[in-house]
C-alpha cells in the first residue's frame, strides 16, 4: 500500500476557494438570473419554460459529463489524469441541484411538450406526463445517487488523511463522512474495491439515463420523428462538454493556485487530446445520424433535419458546426495549442458555446415549426445566468470542503508506475 508524503509537501491538501470574483458573482448571478427566470415564465410561459429546458439540458449535461470523466479516468487507470481528477469530480456538487431542477419541467409540461395538446395515437402509453415523470425521476435519480456514491468513495481516503487539519467549522462534517474509520490502508483498499464496481455501474447508468433524457426531452418534441442514434449523440455531446468544462476549471485553478509544477504542459496536452478525440467522435455521430436520414429520403425522418437546416435556424446550425467542430478540430489538431493554457482555454470555451447552441438547436426548432423569426432574446441568457450561478455555487462549495487533488493512490495505479510508495510532488506527473 502507498506511503504518503507529509501533508506539508502536498499543497493541495489544503482547502481552497474559487477566485474572489467568481465567489462574488455566484449570488449575483443567481439573484439576477432568478428574477429573469420568474419574469420569463410569468410574461410568456411557453417561451420561459422552453428556455428553462434548454439551459437545464446544457448545464446538466456539462456537470454530468465532467463527473463521467472522473469515473472513466479512474476505470482506465489514467495516471496522466491524477492532477485533474478532482476538478472533474467537483462538478458532482451541481448534480443534486440539476435533479431538483428537473422537477419544474414536469410541472410545466403543458408549456413544453406538444403531444399533451395533440396526443399521438399508439404512443400515448409512453408519451404521458405521469409515466414521463416517473421514469425520468427514477432513472436520473439512480444516476445521481451513483454519482454521489462514486464521489464519496473517491474522496473518503483523503478525508481521513486531513480530517485533523481542516478548520474547526468543518470538523463535524469530516467526522460524519469518515465514520467507522478502518485505518488508512484498509480505507484505501475498500475505496479502491468500491470504485471498481461503482465506476462501470455509473457508466451504464449514464448511458441509460442520458439516453432516456434525449428521447423524452428532445425526440418527443417532434413525436412523429425517431432516431436510434439520438441517445448516444446526446450523451457523448454531454461528455465532450464535461471534458471542456474540466479543462477550463483546471486552467483556472492552475493559474490561481500556481500549480505549474503539478499540472504540467504534458497534462494539458493529454487533456487537449481527449477534447480533440471526442470533438471528432461528436462529428462522427452527427454525420452518422445525418447520412442515414439523407440516404433514406423518408419524409418523417427528414423533417427533423429540415427544421434545423432551413431559415431561421440554419444560421444557428452553421454556428454549431463551426464552434463545436471546425474550430476545436483544427485548433486542437496541433501540439502547441494543447500545451498553451490561454489557447486551450479559448478552444474549450468555444466548444462550450457551441454545445449550448447545439442544445438550443435540439429543442427550439421542434417547438417553433414554420416560424420566420429566430426565437432568441433575453429569456435564454437570463435563465443561463441563474444556472451558471448555481454551478459556481456548487463548485465553490466543493473547493472549500475537499482537497483539490487526489492524495491517495489505488494499488493498481502504483503497480502501473512500478513503485511501492506515493510519488513526491515533483514526480507526480512526469514530463513526457
Amino acid at each position: 500500500m502507498a506511503h504518503h508524503a507529509s501533508h506539508s509537501e502536498l499543497p493541495l491538501a489544503r482547502l481552497h476557494r474559487l477566485p474572489t470574483a467568481l465567489r462574488a458573482a455566484s449570488p449575483a448571478l443567481i439573484g439576477l438570473g432568478g428574477i429573469g427566470l420568474v419574469a420569463a415564465v410569468l410574461l410568456d410561459p411557453d417561451r420561459g419554460w422552453r428556455a428553462y429546458l434548454v439551459n437545464w439540458l446544457f448545464f446538466m449535461s456539462v456537470a454530468q459529463g465532467a463527473l463521467l470523466l472522473a469515473a472513466v479516468v479512474s476505470i482506465t487507470k489514467g495516471l496522466w489524469s491524477r492532477p485533474i481528477r478532482r476538478f472533474a469530480l467537483s462538478f458532482v456538487g451541481f448534480l443534486p441541484i440539476a435533479y431538483l431542477a428537473m422537477v419544474p419541467l414536469f410541472i410545466a409540461a403543458d408549456h413544453i411538450f406538444p403531444w399533451i395538446a395533440a396526443p399521438i395515437p399508439g404512443k400515448d402509453a409512453w408519451l404521458n406526463v405521469p409515466f414521463l415523470t416517473a421514469r425520468n425521476l427514477i432513472l436520473f435519480g439512480i444516476l445521481v445517487a451513483l454519482d454521489l456514491a462514486f464521489a464519496y468513495y473517491a474522496l473518503r481516503p483523503d478525508l481521513g488523511l486531513i480530517r485533523d487539519q481542516v478548520p474547526a467549522s468543518l470538523r463535524d462534517f469530516y467526522q460524519r463522512l469518515t465514520g467507522q474509520w478502518l485505518g488508512q490502508e484498509a480505507e484505501e483498499l475498500r475505496s479502491h474495491r468500491r470504485l471498481l464496481v461503482l465506476g462501470p455501474a455509473l457508466v451504464v447508468a449514464y448511458a441509460l439515463a442520458m439516453g432516456l433524457i434525449a428521447w423524452d426531452f428532445v425526440m418527443s418534441l417532434e413525436p412523429h420523428w425517431f432516431s436510434t442514434l439520438i441517445g448516444p449523440y446526446f450523451f457523448m455531446g454531454a461528455f465532450l462538454g464535461g471534458v471542456m468544462a474540466t479543462a477550463l476549471l483546471t486552467l483556472l485553478y492552475r493559474d490561481q493556485l500556481e500549480l505549474e509544477h503539478w499540472i504540467l504542459p504534458s497534462t494539458l496536452h493529454d487533456l487537449g487530446k481527449l477534447g480533440f478525440g471526442f470533438t471528432v467522435f461528436w462529428g462522427y455521430l452527427f454525420f452518422s445520424q445525418y447520412i442515414v436520414i439523407w440516404y433514406g429520403l423518408l419524409p418523417i425522418e427528414q423533417a427533423f433535419v429540415i427544421h434545423r437546416f432551413t431559415e431561421p435556424f440554419k444560421y444557428v446550425a452553421q454556428a454549431v458546426g463551426l464552434l463545436l467542430f471546425v474550430i476545436p478540430f483544427f485548433g486542437l489538431l496541433g501540439v502547441v495549442t494543447k500545451r498553451r493554457p490561454r489557447l486551450l482555454a479559448t478552444l474549450a470555451s468555444t466548444s462550450l458555446v457551441g454545445l449550448y447552441l447545439e442544445r438550443y438547436l435540439l429543442v427550439y426548432p421542434s417547438l417553433w415549426i414554420g416560424t420566420e423569426r429566430l426565437p432568441i432574446g433575453w429569456q435564454e441568457p437570463a435563465i443561463a445566468l441563474f444556472f451558471a450561478g448555481l454551478l459556481l455555487l456548487a463548485l465553490g462549495w466543493f473547493a472549500h470542503r475537499f482537497p483539490l487533488m487526489q492524495l491517495w493512490q489505488p494499488p493498481s495505479e502504483i503497480e502501473l508506475q512500478g513503485v511501492e510508495r506515493e510519488l513526491a510532488p515533483d514526480e507526480a506527473v512526469p514530463e513526457r
